[in-house]
């Protein structure tokens, strides 16, 4: 990582650490993974823990009207709000109704006592818009972090757990996920699952794990969803994508979930190792399981498992496109 990029996030880790928050943030570059996760830092931060108090605008939809009335609304209480603006620039031109502009026009004289704005851009250019909010904004570029650096961050996230892992096994998933902090960060909540109570990882569990198994993608996904997470959810059918997951892969993938929620759910069996052999998955999966087929009823499950045949046919029928179907499923799981 570049010394320019490990002071900003020094000073970012320094302004959270004694609560001295600037008004306006953009967030931008190429690391996805540390824009959110300072973008959820910050965020929380600042609304101390009042999740109500964080509003998100995505610039595909977002309207400007709404934005400003947010923006300059009163907070009789004078709870501090945070407002998140997500791909602003990315959707400037094709969405007539944000007006981004006049947006920045007024952030210029921007001087609410408790409202907090944080742009996050991830395919940020270089304009003169942007260089414009750079101007009035406490900007920080995410780059990619250098091979040490990435062995770190594995490692602390890692001994977080009380876990323990070497360097050679660090750069090999590193290296595995092309550097991608965001799957790279994904896969060793996986590892630390299946490690247990064990706190060493050895060479013979990266084996057995580290696969770019799709399914693993989808639990998180439809654990996201379940807890009406939208943006978690989607982030996670983005790193689906990324993987070269096709849409009709998904679709197979979700029955399949949900068929296992399903079973499970009508299960009488208690003994953990029996119950992964009969739902075809591994024992340490199965709590994860349990705990997600909490957020649906067995009537949920059976309605989202007959979406899913029904769009799966009206697909080979060609009466409806696959990213369509896949689109109406999700809000049939979200709703």
């Amino acid at each position: 990582m570049a010394e320019k990029s490990k002071e900003i996030i020094k000073e970012l880790n320094s302004q959270l650490l004694k609560k001295d928050f600037k008004k306006i943030y953009l967030f931008y570059g190429q690391e996805i993974f540390l824009i959110d996760e300072y973008t959820r830092r910050f965020s929380h931060a600042i609304v101390g823990g009042n999740l109500n108090n964080i509003v998100k605008f995505d610039g595909e939809t977002a309207n400007y009207n709404d934005i400003i009335n947010e923006m300059f609304s009163i907070s009789f209480d004078l709870e501090p709000r945070v407002l998140i603006f997500k791909n602003f620039f990315k959707y400037a031109s094709t969405n007539s109704n944000l007006n981004l502009s006049a947006i920045i026009d007024n952030l210029k004289n921007f001087k609410s006592d408790s409202t907090y704005i944080i742009f996050k851009e991830y395919e940020a250019k270089e304009n003169k818009l942007f260089s414009a909010l750079k101007q009035i904004a406490y900007s920080a570029e995410f780059v990619q972090p250098s091979m040490s650096d990435l062995v770190r961050w594995v490692q602390n996230v890692m001994s977080k757990e009380g876990k323990a892992i070497s360097e050679n096994m660090a750069q090999e998933i590193i290296l595995h996920y092309n550097k991608d902090m965001m799957l790279i960060y994904n896969y060793l909540q996986v590892l630390i699952s299946y490690l247990g109570k064990r706190s060493k990882v050895t060479h013979e569990d990266i084996l057995k794990t580290l696969t770019d198994n799709p399914q693993d993608h989808i639990f998180q996904m439809l654990d996201a969803f379940a807890t009406k997470d939208t943006e978690g959810g989607y982030k996670y059918l983005r790193e689906l994508y990324q993987l070269r997951t096709s849409v009709s892969k998904i679709l197979a993938l979700i029955l399949r979930h949900f068929k296992i929620l399903g079973m499970l759910k009508e299960m009488q069996e208690t003994n953990k190792k029996q119950i992964a052999k009969q739902l075809g998955i591994l024992e340490f999966f199965v709590d994860k399981y349990k705990k997600q087929a909490e957020s649906f009823t067995l009537d949920k499950i059976k309605s989202i498992i007959q979406k899913t045949i029904e769009y799966e046919y009206m697909i080979k029928k060609g009466q409806i496109d696959d990213e369509t179907a896949l689109e109406m499923l999700l809000y049939q799981i979200v709703k």
